[in-house]
């Protein structure tokens, strides 16, 4: 499971409660903990340059109190702050550097338009790093101090992308007695078509359809079923009908009680490298509680252009 996690924070609100969901998470796992903020320097006006001494003094301010924090759970916590360019970037370089194992940061950071998308860091972020990475809302439901992770939520597709992060759902139920909710989203389907021209076979064709899809969700449903070694489990098939798939999700995790979503990032290739699978970034930008995004495991054929992108100097 995770050894060593990396908690990327900044001054916001939602990165306070990130950063403390991390620890509260690495001191039930017994894992080690790298806190890390990262600090662009501003732009230069008439010729003026911030001294790196300057801003690597003002990372450390920020970083101080988790080092206290740290200290007083008792954590195996250590801070480095980091200057560069390119926020993301930079964070997962150390995450590399370091071999952290998972990366936790807010969502929303303190720049304007990013209090209403999901944030353009954490966006870069989950695309960019090999590792899972855990995004935490400022707004959410669950606090650290209560019972962290006590049922943790597992939406799954019967994809070869999606088992890694079913796996690791299961696998952190397992060592935190937690429940494992299974879910599967039966996706929508098109209006069938009437007219003139249509007939009844159009009709009855759609109705199999749809019927074949709940067949499948059912089978996908029992097949993780069994694969699961969590000790608790409950299952859930659920019909989008017309809505989004993510709509779904998210209102079931906030219905069930769940205090964490695990989801794969879809699509390792062509234009999905630049946008996360379109269910799991709409979970991210309205789940109530924190979300664990795992990657799928890469094809040999894109690990050398995965590491040609992720490539820092």
């Amino acid at each position: 499971m995770f050894r060593k996690i990396l908690i990327a924070v900044d001054e916001s609100s939602c990165s306070e409660r990130a950063g403390r969901v991390g620890l509260a998470f690495a001191k039930k796992l017994g894992a080690q903990v790298l806190v890390t903020h990262v600090l662009k320097a501003p732009p230069a006006y008439w010729g003026l340059v911030v001294p790196s001494e300057t801003i690597k003094r003002r990372a450390e301010e920020i970083l101080a109190p988790w080092a206290e924090l740290g200290r007083q759970m008792q954590l195996d916590l250590r801070t480095e702050p980091m200057h560069d360019d390119d926020i993301a970037e930079g964070i997962v370089y150390l995450a590399n550097r370091s071999q952290c194992d998972l990366i936790v940061m807010g969502t929303h950071g303190r720049e304007g338009l990013g209090r209403m998308l999901l944030g353009s860091v954490a966006e870069r972020v989950s695309r960019l790093a090999k590792m899972p990475v855990m995004l935490v809302r400022g707004d959410g439901q669950v606090e650290p101090s209560t019972g962290l992770f006590e049922r943790i939520l597992a939406p799954v597709d019967g994809s070869e992308a999606g088992r890694p992060a079913f796996e690791m759902a299961d696998q952190l139920a397992t060592i935190l007695d937690a429940e494992l909710q299974i879910l599967h989203v039966v996706p929508p389907l098109p209006a069938p078509m009437v007219g003139p021209y249509v007939g009844n076979m159009t009709a009855f064709n759609w109705e199999d359809t749809l019927r074949a899809m709940e067949e499948q969700g059912e089978a996908i449903v029992e097949n993780a079923r069994k694969l699961a070694k969590a000790p608790r489990i409950k299952t859930a098939l659920l019909k989008a009908q017309t809505r989004r798939e993510a709509d779904v999700i998210v209102d079931f995790a906030r219905d069930s009680r769940a205090d964490l979503i695990v989801m794969g990032t879809h699509g390792r290739t062509g234009l999905e490298r630049l946008l996360l699978g379109s269910v799991a970034e709409g979970v991210a930008h309205h789940a109530p509680v924190p979300l664990l995004l795992v990657r799928p495991v890469p094809a040999a054929s894109d690990v050398s252009q995965a590491e040609a992108e992720t490539a820092h100097a």
